[in-house]
């Protein structure tokens, strides 16, 4: 196993990011599976951020281990035998096949564990989607080294995650539905387009997405206006095909 897979994943999307996925696919639900949510739990916007804020607590801890991020070959495919290689089979792809499964009796489950099951699926669809939690066998992605945006020193990690679509778009994470209604503008081709597949297809083509990124910004790199603008368009693109593919998997797993 590679040494930068052991890495611990940071945050992947800021609040901003995930509350804007979770409304977007709010948005796009069927009548069953937004009433089988309600009844269970609903959503509120802390719940998309809940696999974040539990992370290195105990048993979550454990029982959530690497489900942040994803691994693809660097031809971006992401098959059961790569996953297991790489990460011991820790992963959002293998994570939400699980999570799939175990909630195809879900009427027949307690609502903690379906609500708890919505609010993993909620997050994991949407860091499968995050450009640094897009990880390689030949490359982690991670972006963990400092770098310079907007005249502050951070980590490229962190810029991916939030400071870009947060310093670009001018919202912060209270006005998450603005920008979700900003974004949420697919016709109904082209969301049912991008729904076609599962979670192995959706991460797979995030990850042809996000690979022209791969390496291009270095350690100290300073970016500027023109990095942001040409990036911003990627970020935006990912939020939205994470919106609209988590409103297909909670209809999926509860039509």
């Amino acid at each position: 196993m590679a040494a930068f897979i052991a890495v611990p994943c940071s945050f992947a999307w800021g609040r901003l990011g995930h509350i804007t996925i979770q409304t977007i696919a709010m948005n796009h639900l069927t009548p069953q599976a937004a009433a089988t949510i309600a009844k269970t739990g609903g959503l509120t916007p802390k719940d998309s951020y809940w696999l974040d804020t539990i992370k290195d607590d105990e048993p979550y801890k454990t029982k959530f281990e690497g489900w942040h991020a994803s691994i693809a070959t660097p031809d971006c495919k992401s098959p059961a035998n790569v996953r297991l290689e790489y990460r011991d089979g820790k992963d959002g792809v293998t994570a939400l096949k699980k999570i799939k499964l175990e909630m195809a009796d879900y009427r027949n489950l307690p609502d903690s564990i379906v609500h708890e099951a919505v609010k993993c699926i909620v997050h994991i669809v949407g860091d499968m989607h995050c450009p640094c939690h897009v990880r390689y066998t030949d490359n982690s992605n991670s972006g963990k080294f400092r770098v310079v945006f907007n005249d502050k020193e951070t980590t490229l990690h962190k810029v991916w995650d939030s400071e870009l679509i947060s310093y670009m778009s001018g919202y912060g994470r209270k006005d998450a539905a603005q920008y979700a209604g900003r974004l949420d503008t697919w016709t109904e081709e082209q969301i049912a387009g991008v729904q076609k597949g599962w979670g192995q297809e959706w991460f797979e083509d995030a990850a042809r997405d996000v690979r022209p990124t791969v390496g291009k910004v270095k350690k100290g790199a300073f970016l500027d206006n023109m990095w942001a603008k040409e990036n911003i368009g990627l970020a935006e693109l990912e939020l939205q095909k994470a919106g609209y593919r988590l409103a297909a998997a909670l209809n999926e797993i509860f039509k």
